[in-house]
Formats: structure tokens, C-alpha cells, sequence
């Protein structure tokens, strides 16, 4: 018995880029693997900054409200991680001057030298 090659179209998900073959003719409502209904649409680069954007941002804000924690300053500029990017923030260390001092609480605040 030969073995040949068999190409069967099937899906993939854009947010865990799972792939599979489908059952049915009709398309699936969600991916398989992590039930998302958006398996089917790309993901928005609109929430994807610049370097350049995130340093302005946190700049702005600072400079508004003096020392602030990251939580405050995530807020108030409105900024969509959760953490900050290490290598950004070693960046504008030697960019903007940004230091990040612990209080007496053990809190770390944001400001610029």
C-alpha cells in the first residue's frame, strides 16, 4: 500500500493561532482550543505604541502630577499594558531622566530627575 500526501483545507484562529480541520461544511462560531468568537478577525495594531508614544505619554503625566506610581500613570495616560516594558524603562532612564524611587511604604514612584 502507497502512501501519498493529502491536503485538506482547515482553519486557524488569529488570537491563539490554533489550527484544525473542520467537521462540518459551515464555519465555526468559535476556536476549538480557546473559544474565542474573534478566531476569524486580526487583532488591532492600533493598541501597539511607539517607543517614542510611551516615553511622551509617561512624560506627560508625570510632568502634570509630579511622583506617581505606575498604576497612576497608566491611568491617567491611558496606556493599555499592564506592566511597563522593561527595556523601555531602562531606556528613559538615560532618555528623560525617569527615576523610580521606593517611599517608605515600599512604594515605587515615578519622576523625573
Amino acid at each position: 500500500m502507497a502512501r501519498i500526501p493529502i491536503t485538506v483545507m482547515g482553519y486557524r484562529c488569529e488570537r491563539c493561532n490554533h489550527e484544525w480541520v473542520p467537521n462540518g461544511d459551515k464555519e465555526p462560531r468559535v476556536c476549538p482550543k480557546c473559544h474565542s468568537p474573534y478566531w476569524n478577525t486580526p487583532r488591532k495594531a492600533a493598541s501597539m505604541l511607539t517607543y517614542e508614544e510611551f516615553r511622551d505619554k509617561i512624560k506627560d503625566a508625570i510632568k502634570k502630577a509630579g511622583p506617581l506610581t505606575w498604576t497612576e500613570i497608566r491611568t491617567t495616560a491611558k496606556l493599555p499594558q499592564a506592566f511597563p516594558n522593561n527595556k523601555w524603562v531602562h531606556r528613559m532612564e538615560a532618555d528623560i531622566k525617569l527615576r523610580r524611587n521606593k517611599d517608605v511604604h515600599g512604594i515605587i514612584k515615578w519622576s523625573l530627575g
